[in-house]
């Protein structure tokens, strides 16, 4: 059944699924090239529109990292806590 926008969410909403679907392409196009990349949401929306220029009836929908993966990775210290801290058997 063809997709119709039969008013502006609607028509918004379709965009925005089909925008999401081609960000996919891109990231997996960025891996076949050997690039890793991250695509996020729950970024700060009005930072992203004021960086981009964009109008009221532009929105981004994802932000995307790219780029290439270091040798050894990226690493953070873990931290362990003694488990009887927070497991308690009743």
């Amino acid at each position: 059944m063809p997709v119709s926008a039969f008013n502006a969410a609607d028509a918004k909403l379709w965009a925005s699924k089909t925008t999401a679907l081609a960000c996919e392409n891109l990231v997996l196009a960025l891996r076949a090239y050997g690039f890793d990349s991250c695509m996020m949401e729950g970024f700060d929306e009005p930072l992203v529109r004021k960086t981009l220029g964009l109008n009221n009836q532009q929105h981004p929908i994802m932000v995307i990292g790219a780029g290439e993966r270091t040798k050894d990775g990226v690493f953070f210290p873990q931290y362990r806590f003694d488990r009887n801290l927070f497991i308690q058997k009743v």
